[in-house]
């Protein structure tokens, strides 16, 4: 009974740590939607097993490599746009120059008090300290204050265009296909990331090249960073 437990134990840890090498996930510190259901899955396939005296630890290694593999099918599907936003969630700005976006808002939940608290741990104490929040899929909360240097906004993230931050950084699709069509680029599903700060420009990573690339908007030539 008790080296049937050890062995159990042994294997679910072992079989925890594969999973988490395969799945990518280095730590826990940030945790999404995602995330959380395979914290509870995971915690609850080898609870199962190591207390159950009639399941031996092959069941344990059959639930987890099921497991692994439909874990592997979600984050493939995770490519698609519509169904990572789906599954994943996506960053909103909740307060946009200073003011706070009622829909999205309510939409996550979210009560003043409750906000106020997460402002104050990230040390701000007064909304008129603040010009923009964005709501993370972690739960947690990015803050600019006032006065804060421009913020970057991730517009690609692996060749999927993201409508968010688009609509966060004021500008539309078109413009973005416009800029990078400037910038040698025909399509962002070729890319890897593209970020733009107002003030700086792109940074684009193309998914088959080494290097990045950067230009400013107001000047199309495209320069090579090493």
């Amino acid at each position: 009974m008790v080296e049937s437990i050890v062995v159990k134990v042994l294997v679910g840890m072992l079989g925890v740590l594969f999973f988490l090498r395969i799945s990518g996930k280095t730590q826990m510190a940030q945790l999404t939607p995602l995330d959380s259901v395979n914290a509870f899955v995971l915690g609850a396939l080898v609870g199962g097993v190591v207390y159950n005296p009639d399941l031996s630890a092959w069941y344990m290694v059959l639930a987890l490599g099921v497991w692994t593999v439909f874990n592997l099918l979600i984050r493939f599907l995770l490519r698609f746009k519509h169904l990572r936003r789906l599954i994943k969630g996506d960053t909103v700005m909740i307060v946009q120059g200073g003011k706070i976006n009622l829909k999205e808002f309510r939409r996550n939940g979210l009560e003043m008090e409750q906000f106020r608290t997460m402002l104050r741990e990230n040390g701000i104490f007064s909304m008129f300290e603040v010009d923009e929040v964005r709501f993370e899929t972690n739960g947690r909360l990015t803050v600019s204050r006032r006065g804060d240097r421009l913020q970057s906004y991730l517009l690609v993230n692996n060749g999927a265009v993201l409508e968010s931050s688009l609509r966060s950084a004021g500008q539309t699709a078109e413009w973005l296909a416009e800029n990078l069509r400037k910038l040698g680029y025909d399509t962002p599903s070729d890319l890897f990331c593209v970020e733009w700060t107002p003030s700086q420009g792109f940074y684009i990573q193309p998914k088959n090249e080494p290097d990045a690339a950067t230009g400013a908007v107001s000047d199309p030539v495209e320069t090579v960073c090493n």
